[in-house]
């Protein structure tokens, strides 16, 4: 039985799972030491184990295989928070994007704005266009707890928290491990303040819903 067990544990994914994890992991490595200007396909082939031609056999060229090994390690880097309430799901997913933006992670990241070709800015718009759309929840929770207006639009929210960390990255070559995350979720969201009234008249409508279940 335990030699079946391993068996089956040697199969699960196969060689071309393998692969592609040491390939993608080895791109990561190489970008994190030297940049994308230093980077070959010819050294990740070497650091990985395999031949130059299984990669381009899989990533025919050097930009998607760039952007693939970014994606990869980048999935899943920023949790989703739910703390409760709006401004302390922002806080918190501000806080872990300013902590990945300033590790390993957030270098190739960085590194990957670099390219500039077609395939290259698809991909990052369609990145981004996904992540933004993982992160309604944020927003959908905050209005049935009447936060914030059903109106507005979250995608305009996030890009007004996320940018400043860019700019200072990518433009003015600043630090921001000591960024003001709260201080700017506060004046963001000041802007998208719901009226106490339909905060009141939420929370009444809400009460007597739970109260109508119990019944």
């Amino acid at each position: 039985m335990a030699k079946a067990a391993r068996e089956i544990s040697r199969r699960v994914g196969g060689r071309s799972a393998r692969v592609q994890e040491a390939v993608l992991r080895s791109v990561f490595e190489l970008i994190a030491e030297g940049g994308i200007e230093n980077f070959s396909v010819a050294e990740v082939a070497s650091r990985a184990g395999v031949h130059e031609t299984s990669i381009y056999r899989r990533w025919p060229a050097r930009d998607l295989l760039i952007d693939d090994a970014c994606r990869h390690y980048a999935q899943g880097a920023i949790p989703i928070p739910d703390t409760g309430s709006l401004r302390g799901d922002l806080i918190a997913l501000m806080r872990d994007a300013r902590d990945m933006l300033t590790s390993r992670l957030g270098q190739v990241i960085l590194a990957l704005t670099q390219l500039q070709t077609q395939p290259a800015r698809a991909s990052r718009h369609d990145y981004w266009r996904q992540r933004f759309q993982r992160l309604r929840l944020i927003f959908d929770r905050a209005v049935a707890r009447g936060e914030f207006p059903r109106e507005a639009d979250p995608v305009a929210v996030l890009q007004t928290l996320i940018a400043p960390l860019y700019f200072r990255l990518l433009v003015s070559v600043e630090r921001i491990e000591e960024w003001p995350v709260a201080e700017q979720v506060d004046r963001v969201l000041e802007g998208y303040a719901v009226p106490a009234s339909k905060v009141r008249k939420h929370s009444k409508v809400r009460k007597h819903s739970r109260k109508k279940r119990k019944g």
